[in-house]
């Protein structure tokens, strides 16, 4: 069986040389370990090898094949089932109809504690599954275990946070995001979720937060986003515009951004350049009814009201129970009669 899995994936990526350079690379890195594979089909350290290749490239269902052969090959090794019970969380994650796949990560998990390897990573991964499918006494637990282990762990005390979050105790999750970042000054995610937290409050003390998220990872879309939402929110409209104009230079199909500018240009009685952003917006999602409504309002703010009528038409087609729509198409046609 393991022999034929070999072949299979041999089959699959030998073919087509004719590729671009970097596809010829990764299916060269690919065939190389099916071939080793192939020949040694007992090494269960090669189908780990493939397993995290697999993971790379997040192909989770091919990484599952292969850590289960390396299971079975090595049963007592504990960080081949730790990397098992991860792929089977990775899945469920995303597929809930894997409705035994949680189950079966846990009993990984235990395994790899009872083996006393990863012991550390194995309990963080209990405590994150038990957060995603909402048994919050457990995941408490777990991630307690982890800080009684090793307090600097960061990722659980960014977990706590989250959990405390989730439950409406801010207080309590602002000191454990808190606490993740004096553990690790670079740790992107816990600046993200403390700027989060205060942004839901209109508080200003979200900006330094996003900036420092921002300073390690000057791509961070949702980072740059929520920085031009903040100043819109607070009606600081360079800033604003600053924003979303540096995010836009990352990411130029950002559909969100562009409507966010537009509703900004009309604030200032730019119309004409909120038309254009609203343009922009729906070249990137052509079923963005509030880009149609909006461009419609300026249309009609213009004086064009045959075009105002098409926009107002047009949200409503994409979203029937549009009301904001169907008043303004109303009011249009009584206007106009």
């Amino acid at each position: 069986m393991r022999f034929l899995s070999a072949i299979i994936f041999l089959a699959i990526f030998a073919c087509n040389s004719n590729t671009e350079q970097t596809k010829e690379e990764v299916k060269t890195e690919l065939v190389l370990l099916s071939e080793k594979i192939a020949e040694s089909p007992d090494n269960p350290e090669l189908f780990s090898k493939r397993a995290e290749y697999f993971i790379t490239k997040d192909n989770f269902e091919s990484a599952l094949m292969d850590y289960k052969e390396a299971v079975e090959l090595f049963p007592t090794n504990g960080h081949y089932h730790y990397k098992l019970a991860y792929v089977y969380f990775e899945i469920a994650k995303y597929d809930r109809s894997k409705k035994n796949y949680p189950e079966i990560a846990l009993t990984h998990i235990r395994k790899t504690i009872e083996l006393k390897t990863d012991t550390i990573d194995a309990l963080l991964l209990k405590g994150e599954l038990h957060l995603a499918f909402d048994e919050i006494k457990e995941a408490i637990s777990s991630l307690n275990q982890v800080i009684e282990l090793n307090y600097n762990t960061p990722k659980a005390h960014l977990l706590k946070g989250y959990i405390y979050a989730k439950l409406g105790k801010q207080d309590d999750a602002i000191q454990f995001f808190h606490n993740a970042v004096d553990i690790d000054v670079a740790y992107e995610e816990a600046y993200m979720q403390l700027g989060l937290i205060y942004q839901r409050d209109n508080d200003s003390t979200a900006i330094p937060y996003y900036e420092n998220a921002l300073k390690i990872n000057p791509k961070n879309k949702l980072a740059l986003y929520n920085l031009g939402k903040f100043y819109q929110d607070s009606q600081k409209w360079n800033d604003a515009i600053e924003s979303y104009t540096n995010l836009l230079k990352i990411y130029p199909s950002y559909a969100n951004a562009y409507y966010n500018l537009g509703f900004i240009h009309i604030k200032l009685g730019l119309y004409d350049i909120a038309i254009n952003d609203f343009s922009q917006a729906i070249s990137f999602n052509i079923n963005f009814h509030e880009a149609y409504y909006s461009r419609g309002h300026c249309f009609e703010t213009l004086g064009d009201v045959y075009r105002a009528e098409l926009d107002y038409k047009k949200a409503i087609e994409i979203k029937q129970d549009y009301n904001n729509a169907k008043y303004a198409l109303q009011k249009l046609y009584e206007k106009n009669q």
